[in-house]
């Protein structure tokens, strides 16, 4: 009967499905007792179909947590209001695989919520540096068919590439910005790397060097148990010039659309003239009126961040980004240097300017509820809630059976 409750409820959407789901806890050993002491084979059937309803029930409702969840309604802050509340409007959460995951993302500081990457339109957001367009794309590198047919919303971006992912920003900058733009990652504190580990992320910087270049500046941060006083976060960042496509709008003109299908025609592109492009970028002067679009995959096919696995490094071995990030979310960003440090060449927070930075994470391994609080301080508990437990109803059914009944489970010996 508790099975049975269990099961109309779900069929029906009732809010009391956690009721009957408690009832049906005590129903359980209850069934396995009789099974266990009846010699009759109708007894052990029926104890067998319930605890089956049961699990399927459960399952269900522990995998409830998939739902997609939709970005708050934001009030625009910066003087395009009415340009910022279209595009609010027009740019939805992404749908070009249901059900399957996706790279999730929030800006910082978070007017919009979590969002995903492969949205119909870039998501605008604004700091007091300046405010601008995001459009994050991600291959569906989960589904090799679906990859390989193209037939998604940005299939015609990656046909015949090897990007994994292609990044693309519009900005407008509400100062001239005097010292060199760098951009990046960084994570939120110090991650302790065993000997191997540090080998192969040495390894890894090497080849991503190879393709951004040598003005990569790296450091797996400052070690709180070694250092005293301010400490400098785990940081991997390049110079402007490691774009790999930029188009500056004069002021009073359309900017390119980012959705654009011809959009990789536009401007200068790295790949073209290499040192044409570097001395370009590092002439380019950033103040306001101008619309500036850029665009970065250039290492991208080293990172998954679906899979959420550095790639093409080891061979035949893709290694969890986990074990050189500790644990999602790692922050993208742009940010300059104040030059008064003296002797300091560490990229410390007192000495950061955030122009751009978000918070990224794969769905199936989602930020812990507390890291989502700090990165999402207005949004609801329920949203960081559900965000937080994706990862596991992403999992499978037979995992979530394997948690709930943990407690039913001897130890490994």
């Amino acid at each position: 009967r508790a099975a049975r409750k269990s099961f109309q409820a779900i069929l029906l959407g009732r809010s009391e499905l956690p009721t009957a789901l408690d009832e049906l806890a005590m129903a359980l050993p209850v069934v396995v007792d009789a099974s266990a002491y009846s010699a009759c084979p109708i007894t052990n059937i029926a104890a067998v179909v319930a605890l089956v309803v049961a699990c399927w029930a459960l399952s269900h409702w522990l995998r409830g947590a998939e739902k997609a969840i939709e970005p708050p309604a934001a009030t625009p802050q910066s003087p395009q209001a009415s340009q910022r509340a279209a595009l609010l409007n027009e740019a939805k959460v992404s749908d070009c695989w249901p059900g399957g995951p996706k790279m999730q993302y929030t800006f910082i500081p978070s007017e919009l919520g979590i969002l995903e990457a492969n949205s119909a339109a870039p998501w605008p957001f604004e700091n007091e540096n300046c405010h601008g367009l995001f459009l994050p794309m991600h291959r569906p590198s989960h589904d090799k068919e679906l990859d390989k047919s193209g037939a998604w919303r940005y299939g015609h971006v990656f046909k015949g590439r090897k990007r994994c992912w292609e990044m693309r920003l519009q900005m407008h900058f509400k100062h001239e910005v005097a010292d060199q733009l760098r951009f990046g990652l960084e994570l939120e504190d110090y991650v302790p790397l065993n000997a191997a580990t540090r080998r192969l992320m040495s390894i890894t910087v090497a080849a991503i060097r190879s393709m951004a270049g040598d003005d990569l500046y790296h450091s797996v941060g400052d070690d709180p148990k070694k250092v005293q006083g301010e400490l400098e976060k785990p940081v991997f960042s390049l110079p402007l010039w490691a774009f790999d496509q930029f188009i500056v709008t004069p002021e009073g003109e359309d900017p390119p659309d980012m959705t654009d299908p011809h959009f990789l025609q536009f401007g200068s592109r790295r790949t073209e003239d290499r040192p044409g492009f570097m001395k370009e970028m590092a002439a380019l002067r950033l103040k306001p009126g101008p619309t500036y679009t850029f665009a970065f995959w250039g290492v991208s096919q080293f990172l998954d961040g679906i899979k959420w696995q550095v790639q093409k490094v080891v061979p035949f071995k893709p290694i969890d980004f986990n074990l050189f990030c500790g644990a999602p979310p790692v922050h993208i960003m742009l940010y300059t240097l104040d030059g008064k440090g003296g002797d300091e060449k560490r990229h410390l927070q007192s000495r950061k300017s955030y122009y751009f930075r978000l918070a990224f994470w794969s769905s199936p391994k989602p930020p812990t509820v507390e890291k989502l609080r700090r990165i999402l301080p207005s949004q609801g508990e329920d949203v960081m809630h559900r965000a937080a437990s994706a990862g596991r109803a992403s999992r499978g059914w037979f995992s979530d059976m394997k948690r709930a009944f943990a407690c039913c489970t001897p130890p490994k010996r």
